[in-house]
């Protein structure tokens, strides 16, 4: 049986892939997490800029970054879902929900309590990351997936005439992808290969309708406690 459960988790790592689709300059792209090689050259990377920043040794890790952010999301899904459910009930409202309609509008108020109240501790565990970490470890998950080979593609001049360019993915290649992509999509696409966050699965909804409760909801929509101070999966 042993054998047998082995062999299973063999063909199951095998047959999944851990990647989300993000839109860069009006498509869709593929990036897959990490590999643990690839993250420990990511955590190498980072060590050896902070250290010539800092003129001190880096003690920075990934796993700890990760169990920080997870920590700090369990508290606020908490507090979240109390605030929530005091709420409903100082309003007179049901502890659940009466309709779809209802529960998925709780949903939408649920995540955004969450999103607003991770906002600070976000800022405080990521913003030691430059644009140049971002971009290593953008690049690596690029090349994972659209080889290491050179990219071709036609450049417009200013003078209206086009250049056919050719281009390895790396640093300086990512760099030019996001350059006029707004708001923090290069940190949201940073973020997910590197494990510190989750993205929704693409064509995936949750499950949500009448009689379920904000607990109900979140668990659905965002995980329950116990499983955000689990240090996410990689690859």
């Amino acid at each position: 049986m042993q054998l047998e459960n082995l062999q299973a988790a063999i063909e199951q790592a095998e047959s999944s892939r851990h990647i989300r689709e993000f839109e860069v300059g009006g498509q869709l792209l593929t990036f897959p997490r990490l590999s643990i090689g690839h993250q420990g050259a990511f955590e190498a990377h980072v060590r050896t800029e902070e250290t010539k920043r800092t003129g001190k040794p880096s003690t920075f890790s990934l796993a700890a970054t990760r169990n920080k952010a997870a920590m700090a999301m369990s508290g606020v899904l908490r507090l979240s879902k109390q605030a929530m459910e005091k709420k409903r009930q100082e309003d007179g409202e049901p502890a659940a929900a009466i309709t779809v309609e209802e529960a998925q509008q709780m949903a939408i108020e649920l995540q955004d309590e969450v999103a607003e109240g991770f906002l600070p501790y976000a800022d405080r565990i990521f913003g030691g990351f430059t644009r140049d970490d971002m971009l290593f470890a953008v690049a690596r998950s690029m090349a994972t997936e659209y080889g290491s080979v050179p990219i071709s593609y036609v450049k417009t001049l200013d003078d209206g005439t086009k250049e056919a360019i050719s281009a390895a993915i790396d640093s300086q290649f990512v760099d030019k992808l996001f350059s006029n992509e707004p708001g923090r999509i290069l940190e949201n696409v940073f973020l997910w290969v590197v494990g510190l966050s989750e993205q929704a699965k693409p064509g995936v909804e949750p499950a949500l309708g009448p009689g379920m409760t904000v607990a109900d909801i979140a668990k659905e929509t965002i995980g329950d406690e116990g499983n955000s101070e689990r240090e996410p999966d990689s690859e």
